[in-house]
Protein backbone atom coordinates (compact mmCIF):
# COMPACT_ATOMS: atom_id res chain seq x y z
CA UNK A 1 0.00 0.00 0.00
CA UNK A 2 3.06 2.42 0.66
CA UNK A 3 4.74 1.52 -2.13
CA UNK A 4 1.02 2.86 -4.41
CA UNK A 5 0.95 5.98 -2.09
CA UNK A 6 4.43 6.36 -2.98
CA UNK A 7 3.84 5.80 -6.81
CA UNK A 8 1.37 8.17 -7.15
CA UNK A 9 2.97 10.98 -4.95
CA UNK A 10 5.85 10.55 -7.55
CA UNK A 11 3.66 10.85 -11.13
CA UNK A 12 1.64 13.56 -9.50
CA UNK A 13 5.11 15.22 -8.37
CA UNK A 14 6.48 14.59 -12.07
CA UNK A 15 3.01 16.13 -13.65
CA UNK A 16 3.25 19.30 -11.63
CA UNK A 17 7.11 20.23 -13.01
CA UNK A 18 5.81 19.44 -16.17
CA UNK A 19 2.95 21.91 -15.96
CA UNK A 20 5.10 24.34 -14.75
CA UNK A 21 7.39 23.97 -17.83
CA UNK A 22 4.74 24.03 -20.25
CA UNK A 23 3.78 27.52 -18.28
CA UNK A 24 6.70 28.70 -18.63
CA UNK A 25 7.30 28.27 -22.21
CA UNK A 26 3.83 29.25 -22.97
CA UNK A 27 4.59 32.21 -20.57
CA UNK A 28 6.33 34.53 -23.88
CA UNK A 29 3.75 35.83 -26.10
CA UNK A 30 3.99 37.42 -29.47
CA UNK A 31 1.70 38.99 -32.27
CA UNK A 32 1.50 39.48 -35.92
CA UNK A 33 -0.58 42.28 -36.81
CA UNK A 34 -1.47 43.42 -40.53
CA UNK A 35 -1.30 47.30 -41.59
CA UNK A 36 -2.02 48.96 -44.82
CA UNK A 37 -1.04 53.04 -46.91
CA UNK A 38 -4.69 52.66 -47.38
CA UNK A 39 -7.98 51.56 -46.71
CA UNK A 40 -9.76 52.20 -49.38
CA UNK A 41 -8.38 51.76 -52.31
CA UNK A 42 -9.94 51.75 -56.60
CA UNK A 43 -9.65 49.48 -58.55
CA UNK A 44 -6.05 49.48 -60.75
CA UNK A 45 -4.14 51.05 -57.79
CA UNK A 46 -1.35 49.69 -55.91
CA UNK A 47 -0.93 50.03 -52.09
CA UNK A 48 1.35 48.92 -49.05
CA UNK A 49 0.62 46.21 -46.52
CA UNK A 50 2.51 45.97 -43.53
CA UNK A 51 3.07 42.14 -41.67
CA UNK A 52 4.59 43.23 -38.36
CA UNK A 53 5.78 40.91 -35.84
CA UNK A 54 6.47 41.73 -32.39
CA UNK A 55 6.94 39.85 -29.05
CA UNK A 56 7.82 40.37 -25.07
CA UNK A 57 10.87 38.76 -25.45
CA UNK A 58 13.91 38.47 -28.15
CA UNK A 59 12.33 36.70 -31.61
CA UNK A 60 14.62 33.18 -33.05
CA UNK A 61 12.37 32.55 -36.00
CA UNK A 62 9.45 33.83 -37.91
CA UNK A 63 7.07 31.61 -40.07
CA UNK A 64 4.22 32.67 -41.89
CA UNK A 65 2.11 32.62 -44.88
CA UNK A 66 0.25 36.02 -45.98
CA UNK A 67 -3.76 35.29 -46.58
CA UNK A 68 -5.83 37.34 -48.59
CA UNK A 69 -8.89 36.97 -50.90
CA UNK A 70 -7.22 36.60 -55.06
CA UNK A 71 -9.93 37.40 -56.72
CA UNK A 72 -9.88 40.80 -55.19
CA UNK A 73 -5.99 41.55 -54.69
CA UNK A 74 -2.97 40.80 -56.50
CA UNK A 75 0.23 40.41 -54.81
CA UNK A 76 2.59 42.51 -56.86
CA UNK A 77 6.11 42.06 -54.37
CA UNK A 78 6.66 40.12 -51.32
CA UNK A 79 7.27 36.85 -50.51
CA UNK A 80 4.18 33.99 -50.60
CA UNK A 81 5.57 32.42 -47.82
CA UNK A 82 7.95 34.14 -44.89
CA UNK A 83 10.41 31.71 -43.25
CA UNK A 84 13.22 34.27 -41.45
CA UNK A 85 15.66 32.50 -39.04
CA UNK A 86 18.07 35.73 -39.34
CA UNK A 87 16.26 37.79 -37.05
CA UNK A 88 19.38 38.18 -34.39
CA UNK A 89 17.71 38.32 -31.70
CA UNK A 90 14.95 41.47 -32.03
CA UNK A 91 11.76 41.96 -30.53
CA UNK A 92 10.43 42.53 -33.10
CA UNK A 93 10.26 42.92 -37.36
CA UNK A 94 8.20 44.75 -40.43
CA UNK A 95 7.95 42.63 -43.73
CA UNK A 96 6.59 45.11 -46.58
CA UNK A 97 4.20 43.87 -49.20
CA UNK A 98 2.56 45.55 -52.50
CA UNK A 99 -0.87 44.71 -53.57
CA UNK A 100 -2.69 46.11 -56.48
CA UNK A 101 -6.58 46.14 -56.31
CA UNK A 102 -8.22 44.10 -59.38
CA UNK A 103 -12.12 43.96 -58.21
CA UNK A 104 -14.47 45.58 -55.99
CA UNK A 105 -15.62 44.19 -53.15
CA UNK A 106 -14.02 44.39 -49.51
CA UNK A 107 -11.31 41.56 -48.27
CA UNK A 108 -9.86 40.97 -45.16
CA UNK A 109 -5.66 40.80 -45.05
CA UNK A 110 -4.45 38.38 -42.35
CA UNK A 111 -2.05 35.50 -42.30
CA UNK A 112 -1.91 31.90 -42.11
CA UNK A 113 0.78 28.41 -40.82
CA UNK A 114 2.32 31.27 -38.60
CA UNK A 115 5.12 30.53 -36.16
CA UNK A 116 7.03 32.15 -33.97
CA UNK A 117 9.58 30.24 -32.00
CA UNK A 118 12.03 32.35 -29.03
CA UNK A 119 15.45 33.32 -29.20
CA UNK A 120 16.22 30.61 -26.45
CA UNK A 121 13.81 27.98 -29.24
CA UNK A 122 10.78 28.09 -27.41
CA UNK A 123 7.75 28.11 -29.07
CA UNK A 124 5.93 31.77 -28.78
CA UNK A 125 2.02 32.22 -27.97
CA UNK A 126 1.18 33.98 -31.02
CA UNK A 127 -2.43 36.77 -31.63
CA UNK A 128 -3.05 37.32 -34.88
CA UNK A 129 -4.62 40.80 -35.88
CA UNK A 130 -6.04 41.37 -39.39
CA UNK A 131 -6.58 44.39 -41.52
CA UNK A 132 -10.19 44.79 -44.00
CA UNK A 133 -9.36 46.48 -46.98
CA UNK A 134 -12.47 48.04 -48.93
CA UNK A 135 -11.89 48.23 -52.62
CA UNK A 136 -13.86 50.41 -55.06
CA UNK A 137 -14.43 51.92 -58.61
CA UNK A 138 -13.02 55.34 -59.53
CA UNK A 139 -16.77 56.09 -59.68
CA UNK A 140 -17.51 55.34 -56.28
CA UNK A 141 -14.52 56.98 -54.62
CA UNK A 142 -15.73 60.60 -56.41
CA UNK A 143 -19.12 59.69 -55.39
CA UNK A 144 -17.51 59.45 -51.85
CA UNK A 145 -15.97 62.69 -51.87
CA UNK A 146 -17.32 65.67 -50.01
CA UNK A 147 -19.16 68.62 -51.85
CA UNK A 148 -18.94 71.26 -48.97
CA UNK A 149 -17.01 74.44 -50.73
CA UNK A 150 -18.14 76.54 -47.49
CA UNK A 151 -16.61 79.18 -45.30
CA UNK A 152 -16.14 78.61 -41.59
CA UNK A 153 -15.13 82.43 -41.06
CA UNK A 154 -14.13 84.92 -43.47
CA UNK A 155 -11.96 88.02 -41.87
CA UNK A 156 -9.54 90.63 -42.63
CA UNK A 157 -7.36 92.09 -39.81
CA UNK A 158 -8.19 95.41 -38.18
CA UNK A 159 -11.66 95.96 -40.71
CA UNK A 160 -15.15 94.85 -40.39
CA UNK A 161 -16.80 93.12 -43.28
CA UNK A 162 -20.43 94.21 -44.66
CA UNK A 163 -22.84 92.30 -44.06
CA UNK A 164 -21.35 89.92 -41.10
CA UNK A 165 -20.28 86.98 -42.32
CA UNK A 166 -22.39 84.07 -43.47
CA UNK A 167 -21.16 80.81 -45.23
CA UNK A 168 -23.83 81.69 -48.35
CA UNK A 169 -23.55 85.16 -48.26
CA UNK A 170 -20.69 85.71 -51.28
CA UNK A 171 -19.85 89.29 -52.03
CA UNK A 172 -18.54 91.88 -49.08
CA UNK A 173 -17.22 95.51 -48.66
CA UNK A 174 -15.02 97.31 -46.16
CA UNK A 175 -13.63 100.69 -45.49
CA UNK A 176 -9.98 101.40 -45.31
CA UNK A 177 -7.92 104.40 -44.43
CA UNK A 178 -6.41 106.51 -46.94
CA UNK A 179 -2.88 105.77 -45.97
CA UNK A 180 -3.59 101.81 -46.44
CA UNK A 181 -1.12 99.87 -48.35
CA UNK A 182 -1.74 96.21 -47.37
CA UNK A 183 -4.49 94.46 -46.21
CA UNK A 184 -4.36 90.61 -44.91
CA UNK A 185 -7.13 88.40 -45.40
CA UNK A 186 -8.11 84.99 -43.30
CA UNK A 187 -10.22 82.58 -44.14
CA UNK A 188 -11.20 79.19 -42.38
CA UNK A 189 -12.83 76.30 -44.54
CA UNK A 190 -15.90 74.18 -43.21
CA UNK A 191 -14.68 70.94 -44.26
CA UNK A 192 -11.23 70.29 -43.76
CA UNK A 193 -10.75 68.19 -46.93
CA UNK A 194 -11.64 71.15 -48.83
CA UNK A 195 -9.06 73.72 -50.04
CA UNK A 196 -8.40 77.61 -49.83
CA UNK A 197 -6.96 80.50 -52.08
CA UNK A 198 -6.96 83.86 -52.45
CA UNK A 199 -5.78 84.78 -48.69
CA UNK A 200 -2.91 86.10 -47.62
CA UNK A 201 -1.53 89.67 -47.59
CA UNK A 202 -2.49 91.67 -50.21
CA UNK A 203 -1.57 95.03 -51.97
CA UNK A 204 -4.33 97.86 -52.43
CA UNK A 205 -4.45 101.53 -53.48
CA UNK A 206 -6.56 103.98 -53.63
CA UNK A 207 -10.30 103.27 -55.03
CA UNK A 208 -11.79 99.82 -54.85
CA UNK A 209 -9.73 96.99 -54.02
CA UNK A 210 -11.46 93.29 -55.44
CA UNK A 211 -9.84 90.19 -54.32
CA UNK A 212 -11.72 86.60 -54.50
CA UNK A 213 -11.70 83.89 -52.21
CA UNK A 214 -12.09 80.84 -53.81
CA UNK A 215 -13.14 77.52 -52.18
CA UNK A 216 -12.36 74.20 -53.90
CA UNK A 217 -14.58 71.26 -52.09
CA UNK A 218 -13.15 67.45 -52.41
CA UNK A 219 -14.99 66.50 -55.33
CA UNK A 220 -13.75 69.63 -57.20
CA UNK A 221 -16.73 71.75 -57.10
CA UNK A 222 -15.75 75.56 -56.18
CA UNK A 223 -17.68 78.70 -54.84
CA UNK A 224 -16.16 82.09 -54.92
CA UNK A 225 -16.07 84.75 -52.04
CA UNK A 226 -15.35 88.23 -53.57
CA UNK A 227 -14.22 90.93 -50.46
CA UNK A 228 -14.44 95.07 -51.51
CA UNK A 229 -12.12 96.60 -49.94
CA UNK A 230 -12.77 100.57 -50.48
CA UNK A 231 -9.24 102.38 -49.80
CA UNK A 232 -9.99 106.38 -49.17
CA UNK A 233 -9.31 109.30 -51.61
CA UNK A 234 -9.88 112.61 -50.63
CA UNK A 235 -9.48 113.71 -53.95
CA UNK A 236 -10.12 111.06 -56.46
CA UNK A 237 -9.70 111.76 -60.40
CA UNK A 238 -12.29 109.49 -61.96
CA UNK A 239 -12.23 108.93 -66.00
CA UNK A 240 -15.03 107.76 -68.23
CA UNK A 241 -13.63 105.53 -70.59
CA UNK A 242 -16.45 104.04 -73.02
CA UNK A 243 -18.67 104.49 -70.21
CA UNK A 244 -16.91 102.22 -67.69
CA UNK A 245 -15.29 104.45 -64.84
CA UNK A 246 -11.86 104.70 -63.79
CA UNK A 247 -10.02 106.09 -61.25
CA UNK A 248 -6.19 107.40 -61.91
CA UNK A 249 -3.67 105.66 -59.93
CA UNK A 250 -1.57 108.04 -57.46
CA UNK A 251 0.83 105.31 -55.92
CA UNK A 252 3.99 104.42 -57.65
CA UNK A 253 4.39 101.43 -55.67
CA UNK A 254 1.33 100.19 -57.87
CA UNK A 255 2.68 100.77 -61.26
CA UNK A 256 4.97 97.94 -62.38
CA UNK A 257 7.79 98.14 -64.70
CA UNK A 258 7.30 98.45 -68.79
CA UNK A 259 10.35 97.83 -70.80
CA UNK A 260 12.17 101.73 -72.48
CA UNK A 261 9.73 103.55 -70.12
CA UNK A 262 10.91 105.51 -67.30
CA UNK A 263 9.37 106.80 -64.20
CA UNK A 264 7.95 110.33 -64.40
CA UNK A 265 5.56 112.14 -62.46
CA UNK A 266 3.09 114.59 -64.62
CA UNK A 267 0.39 116.40 -63.50
CA UNK A 268 -3.68 116.19 -63.87
CA UNK A 269 -6.41 117.91 -62.50
CA UNK A 270 -3.55 119.81 -61.07
CA UNK A 271 -2.73 116.66 -58.90
CA UNK A 272 0.92 115.11 -59.21
CA UNK A 273 0.34 111.68 -60.31
CA UNK A 274 3.13 109.23 -61.36
CA UNK A 275 3.58 107.94 -64.83
CA UNK A 276 5.72 106.19 -67.10
CA UNK A 277 7.59 107.98 -70.05
CA UNK A 278 9.11 106.98 -73.33
CA UNK A 279 11.11 110.01 -74.77
CA UNK A 280 12.01 108.32 -78.40
CA UNK A 281 7.90 107.59 -78.99
CA UNK A 282 6.88 110.72 -76.80
CA UNK A 283 4.11 108.71 -74.65
CA UNK A 284 2.65 108.60 -71.21
CA UNK A 285 1.35 106.04 -69.24
CA UNK A 286 -0.50 106.39 -66.53
CA UNK A 287 -2.30 103.68 -64.48
CA UNK A 288 -6.47 103.30 -64.33
CA UNK A 289 -8.07 101.13 -62.13
CA UNK A 290 -11.26 99.90 -62.90
CA UNK A 291 -14.33 98.93 -61.05
CA UNK A 292 -12.67 94.97 -60.36
CA UNK A 293 -9.63 97.17 -58.80
CA UNK A 294 -7.49 95.46 -62.07
CA UNK A 295 -4.77 98.74 -63.08
CA UNK A 296 -3.67 98.87 -66.71
CA UNK A 297 -1.64 100.94 -68.82
CA UNK A 298 -3.58 103.85 -70.66
CA UNK A 299 -1.59 106.72 -73.15
CA UNK A 300 -2.33 110.05 -71.73
CA UNK A 301 -2.75 113.00 -73.83
CA UNK A 302 -2.07 116.11 -72.16
CA UNK A 303 -3.14 118.25 -75.28
CA UNK A 304 -6.92 116.90 -75.13
CA UNK A 305 -6.55 115.24 -71.44
CA UNK A 306 -7.82 111.79 -73.10
CA UNK A 307 -7.05 108.28 -72.66
CA UNK A 308 -6.06 105.36 -74.65
CA UNK A 309 -5.50 101.76 -73.80
CA UNK A 310 -1.54 100.66 -74.40
CA UNK A 311 -1.35 97.73 -75.86
CA UNK A 312 2.26 97.34 -77.37
CA UNK A 313 2.76 93.91 -79.24
CA UNK A 314 6.10 92.10 -80.55
CA UNK A 315 5.76 90.39 -83.81
CA UNK A 316 8.98 88.96 -85.89
CA UNK A 317 10.97 90.59 -82.91
CA UNK A 318 9.46 94.08 -84.05
CA UNK A 319 7.75 95.91 -80.92
CA UNK A 320 5.09 98.11 -82.31
CA UNK A 321 1.90 99.60 -81.11
CA UNK A 322 -0.82 99.28 -82.63
CA UNK A 323 -2.75 102.41 -83.72
CA UNK A 324 -6.34 103.59 -85.28
CA UNK A 325 -6.74 102.67 -88.90
CA UNK A 326 -7.09 106.28 -90.01
CA UNK A 327 -7.55 106.07 -94.44
CA UNK A 328 -9.16 103.35 -96.61
CA UNK A 329 -6.69 101.53 -99.52
CA UNK A 330 -8.63 100.58 -102.67
CA UNK A 331 -11.88 98.66 -101.61
CA UNK A 332 -10.82 96.78 -98.71
CA UNK A 333 -13.11 96.07 -96.15
CA UNK A 334 -11.94 97.75 -92.22
CA UNK A 335 -12.41 94.77 -90.01
CA UNK A 336 -11.41 94.78 -86.08
CA UNK A 337 -9.25 91.12 -85.44
CA UNK A 338 -7.66 90.09 -82.82
CA UNK A 339 -3.37 90.04 -82.38
CA UNK A 340 -2.30 88.54 -79.40
CA UNK A 341 -5.93 88.86 -77.82
CA UNK A 342 -6.13 92.31 -78.62
CA UNK A 343 -8.42 94.09 -80.59
CA UNK A 344 -6.81 95.47 -83.66
CA UNK A 345 -8.40 98.15 -86.73
CA UNK A 346 -7.59 96.41 -89.67
CA UNK A 347 -8.25 96.33 -93.57
CA UNK A 348 -9.14 92.93 -94.83
CA UNK A 349 -7.45 91.68 -98.04
CA UNK A 350 -8.23 87.95 -98.41
CA UNK A 351 -9.32 86.62 -94.78
CA UNK A 352 -5.26 85.92 -94.46
CA UNK A 353 -2.94 88.97 -94.76
CA UNK A 354 -4.49 92.34 -93.11
CA UNK A 355 -2.78 95.87 -92.96
CA UNK A 356 -2.73 97.36 -89.46
CA UNK A 357 -1.54 100.85 -88.46
CA UNK A 358 1.33 101.11 -85.87
CA UNK A 359 3.70 103.05 -84.04
CA UNK A 360 7.02 101.53 -84.78
CA UNK A 361 8.98 101.47 -80.90
CA UNK A 362 12.50 101.43 -82.54
CA UNK A 363 12.25 103.91 -85.58
CA UNK A 364 9.49 105.66 -83.54
CA UNK A 365 7.80 106.14 -86.86
CA UNK A 366 3.84 105.68 -87.32
CA UNK A 367 4.09 102.78 -90.14
CA UNK A 368 1.46 100.61 -92.15
CA UNK A 369 2.19 97.07 -92.23
CA UNK A 370 1.24 93.59 -93.50
CA UNK A 371 -0.20 91.09 -90.68
CA UNK A 372 -0.32 87.44 -91.85
CA UNK A 373 -2.65 86.03 -89.52
CA UNK A 374 -1.88 82.26 -90.23
CA UNK A 375 2.08 82.84 -89.31
CA UNK A 376 1.31 85.55 -86.56
CA UNK A 377 4.18 88.03 -88.30
CA UNK A 378 4.36 91.20 -89.78
CA UNK A 379 6.21 92.65 -93.00
CA UNK A 380 6.23 96.45 -93.54
CA UNK A 381 3.59 97.90 -96.12
CA UNK A 382 4.62 100.08 -98.63
CA UNK A 383 2.71 102.78 -100.55
CA UNK A 384 3.41 103.25 -104.27
CA UNK A 385 3.96 106.94 -105.52
CA UNK A 386 0.96 107.12 -108.10
CA UNK A 387 -1.65 104.86 -106.31
CA UNK A 388 -2.42 103.74 -102.71
CA UNK A 389 -1.97 100.65 -103.97
CA UNK A 390 0.26 97.99 -102.01
CA UNK A 391 3.33 96.97 -103.16
CA UNK A 392 4.63 92.85 -102.57
CA UNK A 393 7.04 91.41 -103.79
CA UNK A 394 5.90 90.27 -107.26
CA UNK A 395 2.64 92.62 -106.88
CA UNK A 396 0.82 90.36 -104.88
CA UNK A 397 1.16 89.35 -101.09
CA UNK A 398 -0.81 86.39 -101.41
CA UNK A 399 1.68 85.25 -103.91
CA UNK A 400 4.86 85.05 -101.32
CA UNK A 401 4.29 81.79 -99.83
CA UNK A 402 4.09 80.19 -103.29
CA UNK A 403 7.35 82.24 -103.94
CA UNK A 404 9.02 80.41 -101.05
CA UNK A 405 7.70 76.92 -101.79
CA UNK A 406 8.83 77.23 -105.34
CA UNK A 407 12.11 78.49 -104.11
CA UNK A 408 12.11 75.44 -101.77
CA UNK A 409 11.06 72.97 -104.71
CA UNK A 410 13.92 74.52 -106.92
CA UNK A 411 16.38 74.09 -104.06
CA UNK A 412 15.27 70.70 -103.47
CA UNK A 413 15.42 69.59 -107.18
CA UNK A 414 19.16 71.26 -107.24
CA UNK A 415 20.25 69.25 -104.46
CA UNK A 416 18.73 65.68 -106.24
CA UNK A 417 20.80 66.77 -109.49
CA UNK A 418 23.93 67.40 -106.96
CA UNK A 419 23.05 63.97 -105.28
CA UNK A 420 22.92 62.65 -108.82
CA UNK A 421 26.40 63.88 -109.99
CA UNK A 422 27.84 63.09 -106.72
CA UNK A 423 26.47 58.87 -107.04
CA UNK A 424 27.44 58.94 -110.68
CA UNK A 425 31.08 60.32 -110.06
CA UNK A 426 31.27 57.22 -107.33
CA UNK A 427 30.25 54.84 -109.17
CA UNK A 428 32.65 55.84 -112.69
CA UNK A 429 35.05 55.97 -109.70
CA UNK A 430 33.91 52.08 -108.61
CA UNK A 431 34.44 50.83 -112.22
CA UNK A 432 37.51 52.86 -113.00
CA UNK A 433 38.65 51.07 -109.58
CA UNK A 434 37.53 47.83 -110.79
CA UNK A 435 39.15 48.37 -114.22
CA UNK A 436 42.72 49.00 -112.45
CA UNK A 437 42.10 45.54 -110.37
CA UNK A 438 41.31 43.67 -113.33
CA UNK A 439 44.69 45.03 -115.66
CA UNK A 440 46.05 43.80 -112.12
CA UNK A 441 44.75 40.85 -111.76
CA UNK A 442 45.54 40.11 -115.93
CA UNK A 443 49.16 41.03 -115.52
CA UNK A 444 49.53 39.00 -112.46
CA UNK A 445 48.20 36.11 -114.20
CA UNK A 446 50.53 37.10 -117.06
CA UNK A 447 53.56 36.80 -115.03
CA UNK A 448 52.48 33.57 -113.19
CA UNK A 449 52.01 32.33 -117.09
CA UNK A 450 55.67 33.42 -117.82
CA UNK A 451 57.11 32.37 -114.44
CA UNK A 452 55.83 28.22 -114.96
CA UNK A 453 56.95 28.75 -118.85
CA UNK A 454 60.68 29.51 -117.63
CA UNK A 455 60.57 26.87 -115.00
CA UNK A 456 59.38 24.23 -117.67
CA UNK A 457 62.00 25.28 -120.02
CA UNK A 458 64.60 25.00 -117.29
CA UNK A 459 63.32 21.19 -116.69
CA UNK A 460 63.62 20.54 -120.11
CA UNK A 461 67.30 22.05 -120.27
CA UNK A 462 68.04 20.46 -117.15
CA UNK A 463 66.79 16.75 -118.38
CA UNK A 464 68.69 17.41 -121.82
CA UNK A 465 71.60 17.94 -119.78
CA UNK A 466 71.02 14.85 -117.97
CA UNK A 467 70.99 13.08 -120.98
CA UNK A 468 73.81 14.48 -122.79
CA UNK A 469 75.74 13.76 -119.54
CA UNK A 470 74.60 9.69 -119.81
CA UNK A 471 75.69 9.76 -123.57
CA UNK A 472 79.09 11.25 -122.48
CA UNK A 473 79.77 8.17 -120.43
CA UNK A 474 78.44 5.51 -122.55
CA UNK A 475 80.85 6.65 -125.31
CA UNK A 476 83.88 6.92 -122.89
CA UNK A 477 83.09 3.80 -121.31
CA UNK A 478 82.87 2.23 -125.09
CA UNK A 479 86.49 3.59 -125.67
CA UNK A 480 87.95 2.15 -122.60
CA UNK A 481 85.95 -1.15 -124.12
CA UNK A 482 87.83 -1.24 -127.48
CA UNK A 483 91.57 -0.35 -125.82
CA UNK A 484 91.26 -3.14 -124.02
CA UNK A 485 90.72 -5.16 -126.58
Amino acid sequence: MKKIIKGLFILLFGLLISFSNTSKILAASASISVSSSSSKVVIGNTFKVYFSVSSSSQIGTVEFTPSYDKNVLKLVSGETHIYDYKIAGSKSKTYTYTFKAISSGSTKISVKSYEIIGYNESRLSTNVYSKTISVITQSQLEASYSKNNDLKSLKIEGLTLSPKFDKNTLKYTTNAGANTTKIKITAVVDDSRSKVSGTGTKKVSEGENVFKIIVTAQNGSTKTYKVVVNVVDPNPIEVVINDQKYIVVKRESNLEKVNDFQKKTIKINDQSVPALFNEENNITLVGLKNSEGSIEYYIYNKEDNTYKKFNDITLSKLRILPLDMDKMINDYKKEVIKIDNIDVESLNINDHIFIIKAKNFDTAEDDYYFYDIDNNSVIKYYESEKNDKPIIVNTDVSNYKKIILLLGIETVFIIFILICILIKKVIKNKRKRAYIQRKIEEEKNRIEEVNKLKDEIKELENKNKSSRTRNKKKEVSKDEIKKKK
